[in-house]
């Protein structure tokens, strides 16, 4: 026998309610089911987050690599760019064909796409491609400058390659050239390739 603590008669050891004053004898736990299985929730979630704020920091990767040096291969998501061969004082040889821009001069590279994704269609084109120099002046490609040897847009097979060369107009005798590519949707992240 116990004594209930709120009217401090005699009841049963195992009774839940007082048959005297009828008080509920049980744990506050167990009279507030609802607000028990709440407060259990957030101190799980409370352990979680302190044990789990280790775990992501261990996790963090370094960030990729978006800056590229010509002759270096870039593996992209389903494919690889291998940018060479610039030449940033390019004459064409024919007399009419010069820059828009007398300030400006050709410039040309030679770039190579390998589709090493797993669909057999890539598109290549130069549309994704802009030259920046320093002052900052992003330009898209330009059809002056060459007639042979141009990267034509063309859809690649599995494991199949193109390689051409792209123009650009720039400020003659610029001391900083980027070429920025931007592979599209299913390519990969924007990269950079200093020329």
């Amino acid at each position: 026998m116990k004594k209930c603590p709120k009217c401090k008669e005699e009841i049963a050891d195992k009774a839940t309610r007082c048959k005297h004053c009828n008080a509920d004898l049980r744990s506050w736990f167990l009279r507030h089911k609802f607000l028990s299985l709440v407060f259990v929730i957030i101190i799980i979630a409370i352990i979680s987050g302190i044990a789990g704020g280790g775990k992501e920091e261990s996790a963090k990767t370094e960030p990729a690599k978006t800056v590229y040096a010509t002759g270096e291969t870039i593996q992209l998501k389903n494919h690889t760019l291998v940018v060479s061969d610039v030449n940033k004082d390019y004459k064409s040889g024919n007399q009419f064909d010069n820059p828009q821009d007398s300030n400006n001069s050709y410039v040309v590279m030679t770039v190579a796409i390998t589709n090493t994704g797993s669909s057999d269609e890539l598109a290549v084109n130069d549309w994704g491609f802009k030259l920046e120099d320093e002052t900052g002046t992003q330009r898209s490609t330009t059809i002056g400058g060459i007639a042979d040897g141009k990267l034509q847009s063309v859809t690649l097979a599995k494991d199949g390659k193109t390689s051409g060369k792209i123009v650009f107009e720039a400020k003659k005798n610029s001391s900083t050239l980027k070429l920025h590519y931007s592979p599209g949707i299913f390519g990969g992240d924007d990269i950079t390739v200093n020329l």
